[in-house]
């Protein structure tokens, strides 16, 4: 497995993101997300995604410099036009804006239409977690991914949702997940790697089963939502905040609260604490060491990657920077492993 130092992938996704038409601005906050993800322990939505990134970029699906801007800011809500770019550049303005209305004045919303795939929710939730307020946040993409429970047919994307909340001794609790059975890009790595998706994830056209990678078919193959219909209510609840709110087929939502409003910022936070201890503390099976909260594990081992600079890459992510190296002509980082 080979090891970078997250300072050469920064400058290698700038880079590669400035040839195909990004501003530097925008190149270094979409590089971000993804090596958030990477070190989150996300790869199907780290350096092998953002080959992806790339490739939307280049064949029309993201604009690659688009004219992000701010249509509404009330005191409560932010309305941000994408302009059919990344969804990262509009999700920033978002959750500044919203952190400091919810800090002032209690809560905040802030809605992002017409904008690309934000990549991964975690590191916009944690950043408002991390001024103490809790979050939720929601994309959705009227993509044909996930049909309605009982149909054949895709309406919804993955259309993921998160929340978060801070604590006191402990890091935020964060929970980011799609709302789909299994995250699209799991299928496309998988398809790339020649491997197997276990039944019950993914369904050919007939609704049959597909657990051959290689056959899945945008537009054809479904991802069945999460849990069932349960999962479906929640693809579709991301689509009423996400879309129905704001007015387009592509869009992104978050939603702030200041504890404060309720109870005392310590006592809140003293009092995740015990919430946390209380599930940590529960017995055990066997062979488990730890019991983790959502977030947790991720968190620590982003914190030390951090801390170490490095970046451990898998070999699909390794093989998508060298097609992106050979594309566009941008030196690959050098392995230090």
């Amino acid at each position: 497995m080979p090891e970078i130092t997250i300072a050469d992938s920064m400058k290698f996704m700038e880079d590669a993101l400035v040839k195909v038409g990004s501003s530097t601005e925008n190149a270094s906050q979409i590089a971000e997300v993804i090596i958030d993800s990477e070190l989150r322990g996300s790869p199907d939505h780290g350096l092998y995604f953002f080959k992806l990134v790339i490739d939307w970029h280049q064949n029309g699906t993201i604009k690659p410099d688009p004219d992000t801007e701010i249509v509404k800011d009330s005191a409560i809500a932010t309305i941000i036009e994408g302009d059919g770019g990344c969804g990262v550049v509009g999700m920033n303005i978002a959750v500044e804006k919203s952190i400091a209305k919810a800090k002032t004045i209690g809560m905040a919303g802030g809605s992002v239409r017409n904008s690309g795939n934000v990549i991964a929710l975690a590191p916009y939730v944690q950043r408002a977690a991390e001024e103490g307020l809790i979050a939720f946040a929601c994309s959705a993409f009227r993509h044909p991914i996930i049909p309605p429970t009982g149909g054949l047919q895709g309406k919804f994307g993955t259309n993921p949702i998160a929340y978060a909340a801070p604590a006191g001794k402990y890091a935020p609790y964060i929970l980011d997940m799609a709302t789909s059975s299994i995250a699209a890009a799991k299928v496309w790595e998988a398809a790339t790697n020649g491997e197997t998706i276990p039944a019950g994830f993914v369904e050919k056209a007939d609704g049959s089963p597909l657990t051959n990678a290689t056959d899945y078919e945008l537009g054809s193959s479904m991802i069945l939502p999460m849990a069932g219909a349960r999962g479906y209510g929640l693809a579709l609840m991301s689509d009423i905040f996400g879309n129905v709110l704001a007015g387009s087929d592509w869009g992104h939502f978050i939603w702030l609260l200041n504890p404060g409003e309720f109870r005392p910022a310590d006592e809140f936070s003293e009092a995740m604490d015990v919430e946390l201890d209380r599930v940590k503390s529960g017995k055990k099976k066997p062979g488990v060491d730890e019991i983790y909260y959502p977030g947790e594990r991720s968190q620590r081992r982003m914190a030390k990657l951090r801390s170490e600079g490095i970046v451990p890459l898998g070999d699909t992510a390794w093989q998508a920077m060298e097609v992106i190296s050979e594309r566009l002509g941008v030196k690959m980082p050098s392995s230090i492993s």
